[in-house]
Formats: structure tokens, sequence, C-alpha cells
């Protein structure tokens, strides 16, 4: 009897210990830009990360022979929550005195858990401005396996190329289920000439439909009002 009450106590310990490790476990949040003449990999509250915490948000400015500034301002509020997944990509790009080129700004956050109702729909919002000769595309994705840096399954699409002598913007959206953490990742692709600039803003946005209970209940707000309103109007007639 003992060693079964010592064998339960020791299975109990461990499940504590398996559970204390799952509540515990951590997103990953990471910012990734890449030029012709180099690249950076930039993990929140980690090297390079200007604000140097781990918040949910990633300050970085990157330069080198091909751009000598890639400012970015990245935000997430993973897990998500009841009403909405966000990741929102901020930039600006410029290449002055430098060679230019293709270069590419691509950010991941893992660990999405919610909205949770099916079906979810990805929104993709771009919308920048800049002078000089160029062009940017941009590419979004929810990854169902919860992959940082996932290209898929799922993405509204490519948006783009723009023009970066002016002023661009777009938004696509796609619809999705998933029964677990999935990632989402935006990618902003450029490619500028010598003495060109652009800046803008990149945003991911995961919803799902409302309560089937909410969607009736705001339906039936008019005719609960209309009602009230006819019975008052008896009311007020009798009287008289």
């Amino acid at each position: 009897m003992q060693r079964r009450f010592y064998t339960l106590m020791l299975a109990a310990l461990a499940g504590v210990v398996w559970l204390g490790t799952a509540s515990t476990a951590q997103a990953t949040f990471q910012a990734r830009i890449t030029t012709t003449a180099g690249s950076q990999t930039i993990q929140d509250g980690g090297v390079g990360d200007l604000d140097g915490f781990v918040n949910n948000s990633i300050t970085v400015n990157y330069g080198d022979t091909a751009y000598n500034l890639i400012g970015t301002i990245s935000f997430t509020n993973s897990p998500g929550n009841a009403s909405k997944a966000i990741l929102d990509v901020s930039y600006n790009v410029n290449t002055f005195g430098t060679t230019g080129g293709a270069a590419s700004l691509e950010v991941s956050s893992t660990g999405f858990t919610q909205p949770s109702q099916n079906p979810l729909t990805l929104t993709s919002t771009v919308n920048g401005n800049g002078s000089g000769p160029g062009s940017i595309q941009f590419q979004q994705w929810a990854n169902t396996s919860d992959t940082l840096f996932g290209h898929g399954p799922i993405t509204p699409g490519i948006q783009g190329p723009f023009s970066t002598n002016g002023s661009y913007g777009s938004t696509a959206t796609t619809t999705f289920s998933q029964s677990g953490p999935y990632s989402i990742t935006d990618l902003v692709s450029f490619n500028l000439s010598r003495d060109s600039n652009t800046s803008g803003d990149s945003q991911s946005v995961v919803t799902s439909p409302a309560p089937a209970g909410l969607v009736l209940a705001a339906a039936g707000c008019p005719v609960f009002g209309l009602g009230f309103l006819r019975r008052f109007r008896k009311a007020k007639v009798a009287i008289a």
C-alpha cells in the first residue's frame, strides 16, 4: 500500500512539472533583414532590439553598403485575444549614397491561439509612400503548423509590386480554419535604386465571426425597439 502511495505521488509530481513546462512556453517573435550586402536577425528583447525588452515589440536600425538605414518598429499581440490577432510592421528605408538593389524585411510571430472560432479571416493591409525610382511588394501568411517564418499555407497573395515614387496601398483577405496554435509572417520586399526612399506599414489581422448568439441578439434589438414603441403608442391612446 505504501509503495503504491509513493508511485501515485511521483506520477502526480511528474504531471505538475509537465503542466508547468507547458504553461510557461513562450511564443517566438523575430525580425529578419536581408540585403545584397548583409543580413541580420533580431529576437524580441535580444541583440539588436533597441528597446531591450521582451515585450512583443521589436525596434531596429540597420545599415550596410546597399541600404544605409532600415528602420522598423514591429509589434504583435500573440497569443491574440477574442477579437483579433495582429502582426504589424512599419518600415523606413533609404538608399541615399548607397547601392540599393533587392532587399527584404520579414517579421514573424508564433503561438497565436486566439481568436478561436472558425472560420478565421486573415486581412492584409499595406500602405506607404516614397520618392525616387524603385518598387515594393508584400505578402503575408498564417501558418497552421505554427512555424516561425512559415510561408503558408494560408495567404491573401502577393500585393504589388508598387512603385515607390509616390503613394501606394492595398487590402486583401483570405479565410482558413485552425485547431491549434498558428504563426503569422509579414514579408516586405523592396528594390530601390540609389538615392531613393520609402516608408509605410504592413499589417496582418486575423478575426473570427461574431458568436451566433450575439448576432441574433443584435438582430433582435431593432425588433424589440419597434415592439416597445408600438406598445407605448397603444398605451398612450388608451389613456387618452
